[in-house]
């Protein structure tokens, strides 16, 4: 084979081996249609759908004419209660902060957890009021509404003694925005008292609507916690107990129901002494759990 020939062939055989190669070789054309299957596309919400928060009002509520501001601290029942809220369930009301409002709907969220849209009448909003030594009011403890009564006031925090929670925690401080003022009367996240078939109970008042009916109505949560919905003359308030005197009849909470007691003493912090006839050590606890006795007639003659 001549010398020219054969260079020839070589170079054909080479520049074969170099297309042939897997790190040379030219991907293939993309067809339209294997585009189409290629690219991303958004989450069709039809199939796959965006996180929805709980029905706002699941025991039909009639609407609130209620404003919320932004980062205003309330108490709100969470959003995995309104899920399987009726009345007869239990509820709570927890500390959480306004977003913004949503029509008549008001967007809250709590310490942990995305945000929810609820209803305004199942918010209660603290009453921002001057306090002194004495003043009733209501604050968080582990995030729930309770009762205390205030002690004295040390710059943005105001020192408060619980009466409510079931065990003595002497002084506690509670930041000035978290403390909402209680009038004495009947006030949404007042305690109040139901009447029921065979005495009363202590109920916390939650909001007070007009229904369909034309009927002014409390939604209450009872000794259990759980929801009811009451006609507002049902509800009596608690009256001031501070204005009795040492060995006064007086109605006592005793496990959600209101028993006879007799009032021993009332401490300077706010909490009072009680003692139930025959049954019982006394009883120390906070002056929004008593009630006067009412007054009994006597048998006729």
């Amino acid at each position: 084979m001549r010398p020219r020939r054969a260079l020839a062939m070589l170079c054909a055989l080479a520049a074969a081996a170099c297309e042939s190669s897997p790190g040379t070789v030219s991907p293939p054309a993309t067809t339209a249609k294997d585009a189409s299957v290629a690219q991303p596309r958004e989450v069709d919400e039809t199939v796959v759908p965006k996180r929805r928060s709980a029905e706002p009002n699941p025991l039909g509520l009639p609407a609130a004419n209620v404003t919320f501001t932004e980062g205003q601290f309330v108490y709100a029942v969470p959003e995995a209660m309104l899920t399987t809220a009726k009345v007869g369930v239990s509820l709570e009301l927890r500390a959480a902060k306004v977003e913004s409002m949503d029509g008549h709907d008001v967007i809250v969220h709590a310490a942990s957890g995305p945000a929810y849209n609820i209803h305004a009448g199942y918010v209660v909003a603290p009453r921002m009021k001057p306090v002194q030594r004495g003043t009733r009011v209501m604050v968080p403890y582990r995030a729930q509404l309770r009762h205390a009564t205030v002690q004295r006031q040390v710059k943005n925090q105001i020192v408060v003694r619980y009466g409510d929670v079931g065990v003595a925690l002497g002084d506690q401080a509670i930041a000035i925005d978290e403390v909402g003022v209680l009038g004495g009367g009947l006030e949404p996240g007042a305690y109040a008292l139901a009447r029921h078939e065979h005495g009363q109970h202590l109920v916390l008042l939650v909001s007070l609507g007009t229904h369909a009916d034309g009927a002014r109505r409390w939604l209450v949560l009872g000794p259990e916690g759980e929801a009811r919905i009451l006609d507002a003359d049902e509800l009596t308030p608690l009256g001031d107990a501070r204005k009795l005197k040492p060995g006064s009849s007086v109605l006592v909470a005793w496990h959600g129901d209101m028993v006879p007691a007799t009032l021993r003493t009332i401490e300077p912090s706010g909490l009072v002494s009680v003692k139930r006839p025959r049954v019982g050590p006394t009883l120390i606890v906070g002056i929004d759990m008593i009630a006067p006795a009412p007054a009994t007639t006597p048998p006729t003659p």
